[in-house]
């Protein structure tokens, strides 16, 4: 309803404070998650994270793999590994379990028990044991 002093309405030209107070809140909030994912995500790659350093062919039902594994040595760590084949189906799986200890790098070799024609492992991830 226009000022019947002026003509004009109030508010014209200005924008919700309240609108603008929401969106800085909201901004914050998602900022403030992203930073402390970064850092949790840091945290736990600073005690221990892991590759495949190698693999041989399979033999006698399982797909020989070397690990290696970077971690503070007062830390254990659980390590999955598949094996797949040529259709990257999953033909076997192992939950490689490295007891604290030992040098801070080290290379773990491992045996996956296969299920079917496994050519080629994979690492899905380590874990930090509590």
């Amino acid at each position: 309803m226009p000022d019947s002093s002026t003509g004009e309405r109030p508010d014209t030209g200005r924008t919700g404070g309240r609108g603008q107070t929401i969106a800085l809140i909201v901004v914050a909030v998602v900022l403030t998650a992203v930073v402390g994912w970064f850092a949790v995500d840091r945290q736990q790659q600073s005690k221990g994270q892991a590759a495949i350093h190698s693999y041989d062919n399979p033999a006698d039902g399982v797909l020989p793999v070397t690990v290696e594994v970077d971690r503070d040595p007062d830390t254990a760590l659980t390590c999955e590994l598949i094996a797949v084949d040529d259709r990257q189906i999953i033909v076997g799986q192992l939950d490689l379990e490295i007891p604290p200890g030992g040098d801070r790098r080290q290379r773990i070799d491992a045996d996956i028990p296969l299920r079917g024609d496994g050519i080629a492992p994979e690492l899905i991830g380590c874990t930090v044991d509590d």
